[in-house]
């Protein structure tokens, strides 16, 4: 198929966790995929064989997957609201001017869960039988884990998922006769939409692009097409896979790079805030939600995928002046951490309070957990640090991050 530069990445929430909508957001992303891995079993009876693998039989699917993305302020609240759980957004723009949105992002209980469309191929192929492209769709995906890292380059954010399922092709199980109302019979439909158009296939070769009228799940697994223009037969592979929707990037990059990352650090969260900015090299952030699959009846892949315990973790290296300046640092016990990731642009020239495109994590209690100070031929002493995030009852979280923006909180949320 064709490169990789002409396909696409879309999202959107699900109002019900795994149950699929049709993804609206289209996100630039770097590499990454959603993965269908068919689990094979290799039975083996005894039927006067010595060969071990006698009757393959299909078992489980797994459908993790991972996307790396540059962090920009705009698009990287889809992950991090997932990852984390909750979201408030508010208007923190001067006066009536409403262009300027603070999103508030919390640990929550409960994860919310994307569905994720990703186009691959000639997505403009318009032959008679399509084949040089390929639409997935991942339904009922929730963020495992995210880690942010800058080092001398672009900030790095790169995204863990585990999805309830993915949808590439239906198979037909039944001819389809051309005609009004028609039903289409497929080995399944979970993650179509009755707002998807689907293109229709067998290996005559024919296929037409049509909207999706009706769905009707399990066990009877059907669509209904409006007007079915052929017909199409199980006998020549009679197929359904979604139709490549057209990318629209309506905002601009905002992109950040290591220049704009700040670090404070301070007794608590207060503290940090009024204390200046430290040097810090080779910084990592990251957050793990512990999801765990779990496998039923429901479908071949994940029927169940939920949370256990969360944890945070902060990795980086730092160059210490002297002795003294190594003593300050390491001989506190708490340490609040406030990283500020901006690049200085104001939002909206028409906000007097010129607030500026900015994500911000804060760190209420982090404990340094290791310490190195490695010795290498004619090198630079620096310590590298890594720190565990904790709960801090005082505050009543461990981790907030805040996203200032022109987006209002619709926009993650519907």
């Amino acid at each position: 198929m064709a490169s990789t530069r002409e396909g696409y990445l879309a999202v959107k929430k699900e109002t019900t966790v795994s149950t699929a909508v049709k993804p609206a957001h289209f996100l630039r992303y770097k590499d990454g995929d959603v993965a269908y891995n068919q689990e094979i079993i290799a039975n083996n009876p005894i039927q006067n064989n010595r060969f071990n693998a006698l009757n393959p039989v299909k078992g489980k699917v797994t459908t993790d997957g991972s996307y790396n993305v540059d962090l920009d302020v705009n698009e990287c609240v889809y992950f991090l609201y997932m990852v984390l759980g909750a979201i408030a957004s508010n208007d923190i723009s001067s006066g009536t001017d409403g262009s300027v949105y603070k999103h508030d992002l919390t640990l929550a209980n409960a994860l919310p869960a994307l569905t994720i469309e990703q186009g691959k191929g000639n997505l403009s192929d318009t032959s008679n039988n399509r084949q040089n492209y390929q639409v997935d769709r991942a339904f009922g995906v929730l963020v495992d884990s995210i880690n942010l890292a800058g080092s001398d380059g672009l900030i790095n954010m790169a995204v863990n998922l585990k999805a309830h399922g993915v949808f590439q092709k239906a198979n037909m199980i039944a001819d389809a006769t051309a005609g009004a109302s028609v039903d289409i019979e497929l080995d399944t439909v979970e993650g179509l939409t009755t707002d998807d158009t689907v293109n229709i296939y067998d290996n005559t070769p024919q296929n037409e692009d049509d909207p999706i009228a009706a769905i009707s799940g399990s066990p009877t697994n059907t669509i209904q097409i409006a007007t079915l223009g052929n017909s199409y037969t199980v006998a020549k592979e009679g197929k359904v896979e979604l139709t490549p929707q057209t990318p629209s990037y309506s905002d601009s990059a905002k992109v950040l790079s290591f220049i704009h990352a700040s670090f404070q650090f301070g007794s608590d969260l207060t503290d940090a805030a009024s204390n200046a900015e430290e040097n810090v090299e080779n910084w990592e952030f990251s957050y793990e939600n512990n999801l765990e699959e779990r496998y039923g009846s429901l479908r071949a892949s994940p029927s169940v995928i939920a949370p256990k315990g969360a944890s945070a973790k902060l990795k980086f290296t730092k160059y210490f002046e002297n002795v003294q300046d190594r003593d300050r640092y390491l001989n506190q016990t708490k340490q609040a951490c406030i990283l500020t990731i901006t690049n200085n642009e104001i939002v909206s020239a028409t906000d007097t309070n010129n607030a500026k495109y900015t994500v911000q994590i804060k760190m209420s209690d982090v404990r340094f957990t290791k310490h190195e100070m490695p010795t290498g031929t004619d090198e630079l002493y620096a310590v590298t640090a890594e720190a565990e995030c904790y709960y801090d009852s005082s505050d009543g979280q461990a981790i907030k991050i805040e996203v200032t923006n022109g987006k209002v909180g619709t926009t993650y949320t519907a």
